[in-house]
Order: C-alpha cells, then sequence, then structure tokens
C-alpha cells in the first residue's frame, strides 16, 4: 500500500509543479459497451501460439540488471504451460518456444510498467499485440517493481528510459530472436509512470526532475531529503530521446517532470488512453496537459468510473483474498476484462496504421 500511496501523492503535487491548461476536460468519453467484436484477421493469425521466454541482461555501464518478458508469435504446437504466479489471470502462452517463421521480421513493441508494478502486469495487451503479430518485450524497472523496490531508486525515474533503449540494444542483437525484430518497426506502450518514461524516450526532457522531487520531499514524509542529496540531476536532465521508437501509446500517464515546452518536442504518433476521473494521476494535471501540447494521433477517454489500475490483469481468485490486491478492485459497474478488450482493439489499431505487422488483414 506504500508504493500505491506514493503515487497518489505523485500524483496530487504536480499542480505545484508545472503551470497547466485552464481547458476545459475533452468531452465524448467512450459509452460502455459489451466486448467489441474482434476485427477480421488473417489466417497466420488465427494459428500461432504465444511463446513467452525471460531474458535477463546486465547493463554493465550502470551496474543493473534488466529483465525482459518477450512475447511472441510461435508455430508451435505444444501443450500450453501456465506460469506460477498465483495472483492474475494469464493469456495463453508456451514457455520457451521457437519463434514463428511465417514472415521474416515482426515489429517490436516495448514495455514499461508504472510505479511498482512489473514486467508482466500488463500480459493480456501483449497477448492482443501478439496474436495481431507484434513481438512484445515489457522490462523490470530494477528498484521500481513489487519484487526489488527500493524508495531511493525508484526515485530515478531517468533510469526506467535507459532501461528501455538498453533492452532495444539487447534484443536486436538476441540470439533466440535470430534477427526477427525489424529495427524499423518499434513502437512503446508506457501505463502510469511508464507513460512518464514513454515521454522522455519520444523526446520530452525532464527540466522539471529536480523540483519534481524536492516536493515529493516535503509532502510525503517517508522520503528524506538525504534520500536525493547525491542525485545528480544534471545527468538526469539529460536527453533519453530514442529515435528507433516510432509510435507509442500511453495509458494513463504521469507527465510531472515534464514542461509543456518540452511536450512540444514530441513529433511521433501518440495514441493515448485516459481515464476522465483517475484517482491517482488526476487528468487535469496529467493526460491534459499531453493533450493540449502534443496533440495526440489517436484518443480514447474511458467512462468516468474506470480507475487507473483497471489497465493491469485480471486479479484471479487467489489473488483476490490477499489484502495488498486491494488497491484492483473495480467500480461494481466495471468490467475488467471488457475494459482490455477495448484497449486491446485501440492498440491494435494504432499500431497496425504506424508499425503495419506485414500481414493480411
Amino acid at each position: 500500500m506504500m508504493v500505491f500511496r506514493l503515487l497518489q501523492r505523485i500524483g496530487y503535487i504536480t499542480s505545484l509543479i508545472l503551470a497547466l491548461g485552464l481547458a476545459p476536460p475533452l468531452a465524448g468519453a467512450s459509452k460502455w459497451q459489451k466486448a467489441p467484436i474482434e476485427p477480421q484477421i488473417s489466417a497466420c493469425e488465427k494459428l500461432h501460439a504465444i511463446g513467452v521466454r525471460t531474458l535477463s541482461y546486465q547493463d554493465q555501464k550502470r551496474d543493473r540488471p534488466v529483465v525482459v518478458e518477450l512475447w511472441y508469435p510461435s508455430d508451435a504446437k505444444e501443450p500450453l504451460d501456465q506460469p506460477a504466479d498465483f495472483i492474475w489471470v494469464h493469456p495463453d502462452e508456451m514457455r520457451d518456444v521457437p519463434c514463428a517463421q511465417f514472415v521474416a521480421k515482426f515489429p517490436l513493441i516495448m514495455m514499461s510498467h508504472g510505479y511498482g508494478g512489473d514486467r508482466r502486469d500488463r500480459s493480456w495487451l501483449a497477448d492482443r499485440l501478439v496474436r495481431h503479430g507484434f513481438i512484445v518485450a515489457s522490462v523490470d524497472h530494477y528498484g521500481n517493481t513489487r519484487s526489488s523496490f527500493d524508495l531511493v531508486s525508484s526515485l530515478k525515474f531517468w533510469e526506467r528510459g535507459r532501461d528501455i533503449s538498453f533492452a532495444i540494444d539487447q534484443l536486436l542483437e538476441e540470439p533466440f530472436l535470430a534477427g526477427r525484430v525489424d529495427p524499423d518497426r518499434i513502437g512503446f506502450v508506457g501505463y502510469s509512470l511508464g507513460g512518464m518514461t514513454g515521454l522522455g524516450l519520444a523526446g520530452a526532457n525532464a527540466g522539471a526532475v529536480e523540483q519534481a522531487l524536492e516536493q515529493l520531499v516535503k509532502k510525503y514524509s517517508e522520503i528524506k531529503p538525504e534520500m536525493i542529496a547525491h542525485f545528480d540531476f544534471q545527468e538526469a536532465k539529460k536527453s533519453l530521446k530514442d529515435a528507433r521508437i516510432k509510435a507509442m501509446m500511453l495509458i494513463c500517464p504521469a507527465s510531472f517532470v515534464y514542461s509543456p515546452e518540452s511536450l512540444k518536442k514530441i513529433k511521433i504518433p501518440i495514441g493515448l488512453v485516459v481515464a476522465p476521473q483517475d484517482e491517482v494521476l488526476p487528468f487535469k494535471e496529467h493526460a491534459e496537459l499531453i493533450i493540449q501540447h502534443v496533440v495526440p494521433a489517436k484518443l480514447k477517454m474511458m467512462r468516468k468510473e474506470v480507475a487507473h489500475n483497471a489497465f493491469v490483469n485480471r486479479v484471479s481468485e487467489a489473488g483476490k483474498k490477499l489484502k495488498k490486491m486491494l488497491v484492483y478492485k473495480d467500480h461494481p459497474s466495471c468490467d475488467r476484462q471488457v475494459i482490455h478488450q477495448e484497449v486491446g482493439l485501440f492498440a491494435v489499431d494504432f499500431f497496425r496504421e504506424y508499425l503495419p505487422t506485414n500481414l493480411s488483414h
């Protein structure tokens, strides 16, 4: 719960960091509906299975582990292997089976988790993208995951973008993939703090990071001044732009280390999914800033009852019994599976437009 409360505080203090526009929220939030019908898909998409593999790298320059969960199309016909993690409802997947051969190269989608999340907590979205011809690589940000959480490390927001760029470097040379990734078709999905990670990779400069952390020290008692006293803020403000990323989808993103002028530097297509009454990262302090100054190529407004945490995996029956999973409860009128179907279709449409899969539609 401490991680969740910290993320709430991060959201609530941003009005002290950036001056936001006063325009009213955009109208036309999407109406609630039953699970949407899948678009027509090719025979290849219907037949291929989902492979999954864990790749562990070490960034020697930063002395930092970078663990990647890789989902990919496969031609394998082996029995399904459900992961041992019992907290989440997982898609059908087969561990360590070979990558499919039905096209020469696949587009790659990188994924970045939220504060205190992990690489597997949005496997529902990886499932949807893989079934439509993408390879998906989700990165653990060391020190900012459930299993490796360290408060001081979690405040070094700039290391997250470097994790993504390092992982791309490794995946393009990864023997297991044997050249199956197309370096000219790389995209990114960032959720929550992962959305802020994406904005930096897209070209925004984190010029407000020092002020943001100073405000966190003032507002959050667990964060002590000495924790950030040794931070190299000149290093933190260096550009993290990765020109290999050609399109980006952000889900309920944070934006508190970026000025409006910095956001205007972003030129790649952005697909934005927002909850207009986000209780963790309030709309007017985050998503609205992005809408006004980035102008997303595609925008999906969820209904007002959709909570910030509705975009992580559905919780299993066993997971529901854990007290620490209370933050994943939804409004009674919301069906998380339907939310995931809606957002999954949005993601497929967005990335197919900007990173075509070379499969017949």
